[in-house]
């Protein structure tokens, strides 16, 4: 037997695993915070071994018996007899059908895990918060204490202060910060900032005509995030949006 074969018929087992992580995990993956290869792929075969054991013990059981000793002959090269290839010949379009179904399945599974895993641990300081900053910065879910419903954000960009609701933000390819999408914004010079009249200061913000305002994140010098939490008050359809901690 071509032993291209048992390596492709290996790729076949062990992809599910990596389809399963690569679904479940939300990384940002920046350059500094992407895992090791090696540990990448020693999660993805432990995940790839438990779905082909459990996919494979449902499809054997319900569905069709599965000849694991010829699967085993695939995956080891050993030579198949007359009788065991004729016996596979007929089942090609189930051989496909369960590879696919076995491949759509990991992926469902790593989307649900992913979304129960934040329904679960939601705040950046939960036991199993993924490795997302910013996810958990610019959302406002630091911890239970400091779950914020709103988010602004001061950005000083060339001499210039924006100032408005975060209504967005974006990755590039790599995972970095590349945009920030505001609205409501006002905008102020710093340079000639006097710190004698706080109500001087307030009136120089000149709002922006517009309904979202897009900046890149690399022409940013600094980014201030202020978190703001609703609060009920005593009539149950009224709430008031108070400003607890700024960053």
């Amino acid at each position: 037997m071509n032993i291209a074969f048992p390596a492709f018929f290996l790729l076949a087992l062990i992809l599910p695993g990596f389809i399963f992580t690569s679904a479940f995990e939300r990384s940002e993956n920046t350059t500094l915070d992407k895992k090791p290869f090696e540990s990448s792929s020693a999660s993805s075969l432990v995940c790839a071994l438990l779905l082909q054991v459990g996919y494979a013990t449902a499809v054997h059981s319900c569905i069709y018996p599965i000849d694991f000793d010829v699967c085993l002959k695939l995956l080891t090269g050993v030579k198949l007899s007359a009788h065991e290839l004729s016996t596979i010949s007929p089942d090609v379009l189930r051989i496909g059908g369960y590879f696919c179904g076995l491949y759509f399945a990991a992926y469902l599974l790593g989307k649900l895990s992913q979304f129960f895993m934040l329904k679960w641990n939601p705040y950046k300081t939960s036991m199993f918060a993924f490795d997302t900053p910013w996810y958990y910065e610019l959302k406002g879910k630091l911890s239970a204490q400091q779950d914020a419903q709103i988010i602004k954000l001061s950005c000083l960009q060339d001499g210039v202060l924006y100032y408005g609701f975060l209504e967005d933000f974006y990755l590039d390819k790599d995972g970095q910060l590349d945009r920030l999408a505001l609205s409501d914004v006002s905008r102020r010079t710093i340079n000639d900032d006097d710190d004698n009249e706080q109500s001087d200061r307030e009136q120089r913000y000149y709002p922006i005509k517009g309904d979202r305002l897009i900046l890149k994140y690399g022409d940013i010098s600094n980014v201030n995030i202020e978190y703001l939490y609703l609060t009920r008050l005593n009539s149950p359809s009224e709430t008031l949006a108070h400003d607890v901690q700024s960053e």
